[in-house]
């Protein structure tokens, strides 16, 4: 089953997406739902696709539909790490094949996925201390 973790004080959300069988959906459901309850609203969100073998259509249906539910949730972005030497999910990964509620991005590692949230964190703090 996928790994759901929550960092509380990044407000941030963790989810690896590996093998997985589909008779573990509603356990999975539940454990993203209990997730996202615990974070605040424009809380961001880290998925890791660890899938060995081919990305089969199944796979990305979970990680789109996962998008989906956090973001009614209250996501504010998500970044999605793709395997390592990965060609080929870069065109499926693409804005313009997917298209989420939320920011989406792409990285090549956890560090430039962090990064990128971190950075984009900062930015939503100075962006809400304006607005208010």
């Amino acid at each position: 089953m996928p790994d759901v973790k929550v960092n509380a004080s990044k407000n941030r959300l963790y989810i690896t997406l590996e093998d997985w069988d589909p008779t573990h959906m509603l356990a999975y459901v539940q454990n993203i739902e209990s997730a996202c309850r615990v974070l605040s609203s424009g809380f961001s969100c880290l998925m890791v696709l660890r899938k060995n073998g081919l990305i089969h259509q199944k796979d990305k249906d979970l990680l789109f539909s996962t998008t989906d539910l956090i973001s009614a949730y209250g996501a504010g972005k998500v970044v999605y790490v793709k395997k390592p030497n990965d060609t080929t999910s870069a065109s499926w990964l693409n804005q313009f094949y997917i298209q989420p509620f939320i920011p989406v991005e792409i990285a090549s590692n956890m560090e430039e996925a962090e990064a990128i949230l971190n950075c984009w964190k900062s930015k939503f703090r100075f962006s809400k201390v304006f607005s208010a």
